[in-house]
């Protein structure tokens, strides 16, 4: 069988193809809820880190919410769980990135937050999210912690408050209040596992917050898995005080750089540690670099020899490649894709039969047969 020519180097180009969002936020997969829940009925919202992968199944939750809100303007709880479930939708939709108008709906149910139960815990965290990731929003997570410490909400911002300060005790503790009773999903442990997988010795991995980089940090912290590399939260390269930490661990040269694909680019050319991007970033940081992207399994690695097919080959036998990580799955699809090409090149046809049988089995469970067709991976 023949398929395209793929090089690593082109990789980017090929991933665009068959993932078109490349983000950390709910996907619209069909929704397993049915209709909605009376709101007798109705849990709590819940966040893509928690497994709410359904954009659909958030919008329904948001328009119970709200119906519930506007029947009882004054139950702070039924607020925010408007407020979450609202967010999480919006997220969904737009690519894991919130338009204006998303900004000015989330500000008038933080409004009505406020108005109901000024000073509650409710009204500090979801001015926390508003605020996120400025120094703003850090006050008002001390604020959200000192009324409501035991509330499994701040598990997850307060160990991406211990990464942005550099605590490892506090790290230390949150990172085992989310694998105990945060509601992490557990398929995005093995994810993270597979990405630190594919970082190599001593690496850089720059990743884009919660659902891949929150669970690293807990498998680095907890299981002592892979603490050579160097995990680097995207979003909080916005705060100085966080590049500069990240730039001195690094053991980089030269003047500390700018937030955003800037910063990865600078970093790969003023240290020598490798540096390595998850593919869950936004496609920005990947235009950042036009050439030396070469595919390390779910991440891409940044200048340096292209690896050879040997090494990829054995991260992916050694990859648990889980399938019920939501969005996150679909970036499997990339390096198996990349590797089956690279055994038709090399006229492997025992090896590329074996894997092309089960990148088919996968892409089917993940609904992308089609993508990878389009893509030239599989011929029909």
């Amino acid at each position: 069988m023949t398929g395209m020519t793929l090089t690593p180097s082109h990789a980017v180009t090929f991933l665009a193809l068959f993932l078109p969002a490349l983000v950390l936020q709910a996907q619209n997969v069909p929704s397993t809820s049915g209709d909605a829940a009376p709101v007798g009925q109705m849990a709590p919202a819940r966040d893509g880190w928690q497994g709410a992968w359904s954009t659909t199944d958030a919008r329904r939750a948001a328009e119970t919410w709200k119906a519930l809100s506007e029947a009882r303007p004054s139950d702070v709880n039924a607020q925010f769980n408007w407020f979450r479930s609202e967010r999480n939708a919006r997220l969904g939709s737009n690519n894991g990135r919130l338009q204006e108008k998303d900004n000015i709906q989330l500000e008038t149910i933080a409004g009505r937050i406020r108005n109901a139960a000024p000073g509650s815990f409710e009204q500090h965290l979801a001015s926390y999210y508003l605020a996120f990731p400025g120094p703003e929003a850090f006050t008002e997570l001390d604020a959200a912690h000192a009324t409501g410490a035991g509330r499994t909400e701040l598990i997850l911002p307060m160990l991406t408050r211990a990464n942005l300060s550099g605590d490892k005790a506090a790290q230390d503790h949150w990172s085992a209040q989310l694998e105990q009773r945060g509601g992490l999903s557990p398929a995005l442990a093995d994810v993270a596992s597979d990405l630190l997988l594919s970082t190599g010795e001593g690496g850089i991995l720059f990743t884009n917050g919660d659902m891949d980089g929150a669970p690293a940090l807990m498998l680095q912290r907890l299981h002592d898995q892979r603490r050579d590399v160097l995990l680097v939260d995207q979003r909080l390269l916005n705060d100085m005080g966080y590049r500069q930490r990240i730039w001195k661990e690094a053991k980089a040269t030269g003047p500390v750089p700018a937030a955003g694909p800037a910063f990865a680019r600078a970093l790969s050319t003023a240290t020598e540690r490798p540096v390595f991007l998850a593919l869950s970033l936004d496609r920005s940081w990947f235009d950042a670099f036009p050439e030396g992207l070469y595919t390390s399994g779910i991440a891409f690695a940044v200048g340096g020899t292209p690896p050879d097919g040997r090494s990829l080959a054995e991260r992916w036998d050694r990859m648990k490649k889980t399938t019920a990580a939501g969005p996150l799955s679909r970036n499997y699809l990339l390096p198996g894709s990349v590797l089956l090409q690279q055994y038709r090149s090399n006229g492997d046809e025992a090896h590329a039969s074996r894997l092309e049988h089960e990148l088919r089995g996968l892409a089917t469970r993940l609904g992308a047969t089609q993508d990878l067709i389009k893509a030239g991976v599989f011929t029909h």
